[in-house]
């Protein structure tokens, strides 16, 4: 089973001492940063699974960290000495799974780690079904499109003008969109010939493909 791969920013170095033993004591490979910039650089070298952010540290804060962690792809849960409404606000914004108010016990901690790393879980996969469907929704797209110019120019039925389509990736060995994706680029091309009158790119294009009939 893989390890939990956690990093853990605080600019107090008791808090990184007895906190991460505490969190490697419990089963989890840890990572220190005692300033923000410190643990940017550690989440690009060695992306984690969870980055725990102090709120408060000099330079740039938990909140400031969390913005980049996201762009990185690293899901935050926030530690702060503070029971402060807006930074817990701030740390909702910022796309934050957990919050933990110092002092720190480490037993009732692991389950907010274990919620935040579940719930990152989740969103990921979220987010990877949501790639997918747009991908499908945008080949969908481009093969109607091209099955619906065949159907026109060939006066044939959806089915036939797309097993032209089909037919033909199969002999080339290629995918249905690519062909698909060839053939409408090709369709512009002539439709931009056809277009042309006279030395000028003609302001009616039907009409100008059908004098060219």
């Amino acid at each position: 089973m893989k390890e939990t791969r956690l990093l853990l920013a605080d600019d107090d170095g008791v808090v990184l001492a007895t906190f991460g033993k505490g969190l490697r004591d419990a089963g989890y490979a840890v990572m220190e940063a005692d300033s923000g910039e410190a643990a940017i650089g550690l989440a690009q070298n060695d992306r984690p699974d969870l980055a725990i952010l102090d709120v408060r540290m000099p330079g740039m804060s938990g909140v400031e960290v969390a913005q980049e962690m996201r762009k990185i792809g690293v899901p935050v849960i926030f530690l702060s000495a503070y029971d402060d409404r807006e930074i817990v606000e701030s740390a909702v914004l910022e796309g934050a799974l957990g919050y933990v108010v110092k002092p720190i016990d480490v037993p009732r901690m692991i389950p907010t780690i274990e919620a935040a790393l579940g719930r990152a879980q989740e969103l990921g996969e979220l987010k990877l079904v949501g790639e997918r469907l747009n991908h499908a929704l945008d080949t969908g797209n481009l093969v109607n499109v091209a099955v619906g110019l065949i159907m026109e120019r060939q006066r044939i039925n959806r089915q036939e003008a797309f097993e032209v389509i089909r037919s033909r990736a199969r002999s080339q060995r290629r995918k249905v969109r690519d062909v698909a994706s060839e053939l409408l680029e090709a369709w512009d091309s002539l439709h931009e010939l056809t277009a042309f009158e006279g030395g000028g790119w003609s302001t009616n294009p039907a009409k100008a493909e059908h004098e060219a009939g």
